[in-house]
């Protein structure tokens, strides 16, 4: 293999990780290379055009591996499986041997945001991701450089049908106009991506263009009661009654029970 050269992309890593990182690259072999994916942030590791680049070009770029045999991947979920997929023996390899677990999951979230090459919906998978882990709406929102509006709207990809979420990773519709056509309950998605498309709609005129088809509002997605992270807890106000729906009460019902858990886990 070629030797690996650094990546122009590392460059742009925010300085927590400048005590980090490790200096010298390694080869490690496969079979000390563990599947775990507790870092993997991307909802797939498909390899596709990857296996062609490493045949062609050899490991540019080495791959982060924390602790001891068998070491976990950090970063590099795709090459080290591509790897594989090849026959390689050996992968070039940056070891982490001392890096807590807070440090690798900071690590590969930030690796991944700053190469930018994610797809909307690995995107949207890291934002969750992200948050179960403690990371506030704010920090997500500087790390990836874009508003907090607009990362709610990428976690709200999660919520929507496979065939929506289909068509936003490809490309054929926004995020917002996907959202859109959730809310409104529509499911001939694909004759509406094709609307959008030879119209141009905007998300305000597709608005518009779905109350005059539908004569409804939009159905609108579930309500947050409580919102948990690792140093607090908040309560939205909100009023319950033996009228509102059972499903909802008891999504409420669940929200307290793990906020009263966490309370008493401080």
């Amino acid at each position: 293999m070629k030797q690996p050269r650094a990546s122009k992309n590392l460059k742009k890593i925010p300085a927590f990780i400048e005590g980090l990182k490790a200096t010298e690259v390694v080869d490690v072999a496969i079979e000390d290379i563990s599947r775990d994916d507790t870092y993997q942030y991307r909802l797939s590791a498909v390899t596709g055009d990857l296996k062609d680049s490493l045949l062609r070009e050899g490991q540019r770029e080495p791959v982060d591996l924390v602790g001891s045999k068998p070491y976990k991947i950090v970063d590099g979920f795709r090459r080290v499986e591509a790897t594989r997929q090849i026959g390689w023996k050996t992968v070039k390899a940056f070891v982490h041997h001392r890096m807590s677990a807070d440090e690798a999951q900071r690590l590969a979230f930030l690796k991944n945001v700053v190469r930018k090459n994610l797809s909307p919906l690995d995107k949207a998978n890291a934002i969750r991701q992200a948050k179960k882990r403690g990371n506030s709406l704010d920090q997500l929102a500087k790390d990836f450089g874009i508003s907090v509006k607009q990362v709610r709207r990428y976690e709200g990809l999660l919520d929507l049908s496979s065939e929506l979420q289909r068509l936003v990773d490809k490309g054929h519709i926004p995020m917002s106009h996907a959202i859109m056509l959730h809310d409104y309950g529509v499911r001939n998605v694909e004759k509406w991506a094709e609307i959008i498309k030879e119209k141009k709609l905007t998300r305000l005129q597709l608005k518009r263009e779905l109350r005059k088809a539908t004569g409804v509002k939009p159905v609108g997605r579930k309500k947050n009661y409580v919102k948990l992270d690792r140093t607090s807890v908040r309560l939205y106000p909100f009023a319950m009654s033996k009228e509102t729906p059972r499903e909802e009460r008891e999504n409420v019902a669940k929200m307290l029970e793990e906020a009263a858990d966490a309370l008493r886990g401080w």
